[in-house]
């Protein structure tokens, strides 16, 4: 993997490939290995084009999997409308990946929508902020998250104090900084990946800036968490549970399996690749030796609500049937 966002695609592979190492030492799906084949994009959508297309009409693909990335998958949704090849679990909480039909995909994580929320009651109602700044990446993945903040603050009467960009791939955070530190601002929202997002925590320190942050689960919290020196605190939305905590039976399963890799860190993103692994192989058992990838979409539109291991990982209900959004904290 490559790009200043490379250890989240390589976690989510490493995650994916643990499960599958395990399924194919156990026969597979009905006696067929899983194959996962995996190109480097490096977070740019033109190359996530190219890949994909060869993915679709080279190597003939039974559907795309764990696909990374706001800006790069909106980049190949012309060819998801036109091949209708099936896009599941991508690493993305983007609007138009919900309750789109015009492609087929099946989401196992909460939307950005509703990270969004999650800080905005953290900030807002629970840590008493009414001076909140944006910092976002100039991007769609910027964008959505933007527009879900922006009308979460306006539903509590607020509005950001100040929005500032950087460009995706760089860390050039300084004109940001400069805006955020004017405005005064208490709090800042992080849009975009570890590095800049750490740049401008680290930088704000040093220039006097005392504000409260929060992240979206994009920018992988570990590989943030790991780049801060600063002792602001810092709050990061996630979309499965602590692999190191939880007791869930999924999760003693991940840590049984994990420990057989040493050499691997074990995060969220890390035990989100392997969920995502586990739950395509789970519905691909159910349906015909060919594969057909409608009859996985199907199934797999079933899981959370009748697969008993989801639901008490993700704390599933009758009354409570939305995937949920977790916590991490700096400190």
């Amino acid at each position: 993997m490559s790009g200043p966002a490379q250890a989240i695609g390589s976690q989510l592979k490493a995650g994916a490939n643990i499960y599958f190492e395990q399924l194919n030492q156990n026969g597979g799906i009905k006696g067929a290995k899983v194959d996962l084949l995996v190109l480097d994009d490096g977070y740019e959508p033109s190359r996530t084009v190219n890949n994909t297309r060869y993915f679709i009409y080279e190597k003939k693909v039974d559907a795309l999997f764990s696909f990374m990335g706001t800006p790069t998958i909106s980049a190949i949704r012309p060819l998801l409308e036109h091949s209708q090849t099936s896009l599941l679990m991508p690493f993305s909480g983007a609007d138009f990946l919900r309750n789109n039909r015009a492609i087929k995909v099946f989401n196992l994580r909460a939307s950005y929508f509703d990270e969004a929320a999650e800080q905005i009651n953290y900030l807002v109602n629970e840590r008493k902020h009414t001076n909140i700044a944006l910092f976002i990446q100039a991007d769609e993945f910027g964008i959505t998250l933007e527009k879900s903040l922006t009308q979460l603050l306006a539903n509590k009467g607020l509005s950001p104090s100040v929005i500032t960009r950087f460009r995706r791939n760089s860390s050039n955070v300084d004109k940001a900084l400069r805006k955020i530190k004017a405005s005064r601002a208490t709090a800042v929202a992080l849009i975009g990946t570890y590095k800049p997002l750490a740049k401008l925590i680290n930088r704000a320190q040093l220039k006097g800036v005392k504000a409260d942050y929060t992240s979206v689960s994009f920018a992988s919290s570990n590989e943030l968490l790991a780049r801060i020196k600063s002792s602001q605190l810092l709050m990061i939305t996630e979309v499965v549970p602590d692999p190191f905590n939880c007791s869930s039976r999924l999760c003693k399963e991940f840590r049984v399996h994990t420990a057989a890799h040493p050499n691997i860190t074990i995060d969220h993103v890390l035990f989100e690749g392997y969920l995502n692994a586990l739950v395509f192989s789970k519905a691909a058992q159910q349906c015909p030796v060919n594969f057909d990838d409608q009859c996985i979409l199907d199934k797999l539109s079933l899981m959370l609500e009748h697969d008993t291991d989801l639901k008490e990982l993700f704390n599933l209900n009758t009354d409570k049937k939305k995937l949920p959004v977790f916590r991490s904290y700096s400190s």
